[in-house]
């Protein structure tokens, strides 16, 4: 009887206009009075830059496992949200959300959903929403600042060949390009270099710079199944990083077709591989791989990868990361020093602490490290380069005759 004179709206827990929802409800003032909450940690404010102290690890109150009427603009709505049982073995749980209202149309409760939409992008401004992978599911794990692709230092032709490439390709007219002549509108890129030298925080200024989210794919937990449902369940325009995907990919078995791309994946299987290769390669290429999308790979080995990984259709674009050069080493300082009073004796303590770190021996993610050591004393990061590159020389020689250094060589 109640279905009669009444709409609803149904939301799937696994979708972030269910998030849209919940951030709109939680900081109003009638939520004080619901009698059942479920309590989280709000990750998006436990990862400010003032989390910390008292801060720290602030708790977030949501309405569950009930209902609740509510005002929204002279018209009473209920929220109900109910924990449901579920035999999908990917899900860790599942609930039912709706809203209803009295009345034939669902005008209303529209109206609320489109106002927390607003409110929701309007929070996540100058901000990238990063999703990780749950069994088969994507989740909303976190938020970081937008961080400028200007200080992320690569060789700066190379930099703005990539973002080029890149806003052609999002361009609409690109879209329309691909689909009149019935080609998968996807691109690939493959960056590869020693660890330390900036992948991954050249993906996350990528997403931010393009204002898209970032999907964060580990294939070291999941099957050729759950990489399938997954991939399938990608939004339009995002980037996709799959991180170290040699580990991934790099026990593959060596009797193969060479003139081939497939993979058997019997002798993967053995090896005990929950992805495998013909599994990856399938998923990428799958109809149900979402089109639109920034495909990026990082590796740290790309010797390892296999070729049909990396052919052209799958990664489009191949970008090489290197260790610092002398010119890279003085932009850190510039970087870590800008601001200073005195530009004339940065840029002269640059040129000195340039000298005297040795060339290709050492990753950005390592000289950066001393410089913040020093960030308020320029003149001491200068002052202790030569002790830090012995330190730092010993530690790997240690490493080495542990038999566990893996040397950047």
């Amino acid at each position: 009887m109640r279905s009669y004179y009444t709409s609803t709206i149904h939301l799937s827990c696994n979708n972030e206009a269910h998030s849209m929802l919940l951030a709109w409800l939680s900081p109003q003032p009638f939520f004080k009075d619901v009698n059942s909450s479920l309590v989280t940690v709000d990750m998006k404010k436990a990862c400010a830059p003032t989390s910390h102290g008292p801060n720290k690890k602030p708790l977030q109150y949501a309405p569950w496992n009930g209902e609740f009427w509510f005002l929204y603009k002279g018209h009473w709505i209920v929220f109900r949200r109910v924990e449901k049982s579920n035999n999908d073995v990917f899900a860790r749980e599942t609930e039912e959300v709706s809203l209803q209202c009295f009345g034939w149309s669902t005008g209303i409760l529209k109206a609320l959903l489109e106002e927390s939409r607003e409110k929701y992008l309007k929070d996540l401004r100058g901000k990238t929403l990063i999703f990780e992978a749950r069994g088969a599911r994507w989740e909303e794990s976190k938020t970081r600042s937008n961080r400028d692709v200007s200080t992320v230092l690569h060789d700066v032709k190379v930099k703005e060949a990539v973002l080029s490439d890149m806003e052609t390709f999002l361009d609409s007219s690109t879209r329309e390009w691909y689909t009149e002549r019935g080609l998968p509108y996807r691109r690939g890129y493959l960056l590869h270099g020693p660890p330390g030298t900036g992948k991954s925080s050249f993906s996350f200024s990528i997403a931010g710079h393009f204002g898209l989210d970032i999907y964060i794919l580990s294939l070291a937990n999941l099957d050729d199944a759950a990489l399938t449902i997954l991939l399938d369940k990608l939004p339009q325009n995002c980037v996709i990083l799959l991180e170290d995907i040699d580990a991934a990919t790099s026990n593959r078995a060596q009797n193969k077709d060479e003139d081939s791309d497939s993979v058997s994946g019997d002798s993967e299987k053995k090896q005990g591989k929950k992805v495998t290769l013909s599994g990856l390669l399938n998923a990428l290429d799958g109809v149900g791989s979402q089109e639109g999308r920034l495909l990026i790979m990082t590796t740290n080995y790309v010797e390892r990868l296999d070729d049909a990984l990396i052919r052209p259709g799958r990664v489009d674009v191949k970008v090489k990361f290197r260790l610092a050069d002398r010119d890279l080493i003085g932009q850190l300082f510039r970087l870590v020093f800008k601001g200073s009073d005195d530009i004339t004796t940065v840029e002269r303590l640059a040129d000195e602490f340039a000298d005297q770190v040795p060339e290709s021996e050492f990753s950005p993610a390592e000289v950066l490290s001393l410089l913040l050591e020093h960030r308020m004393r320029p003149d001491d990061a200068v002052a202790g380069v030569e002790a830090w590159v012995d330190k730092i020389r010993e530690e790997r020689r240690g490493l080495r005759r542990e038999g566990s250094w893996l040397h950047y060589g």
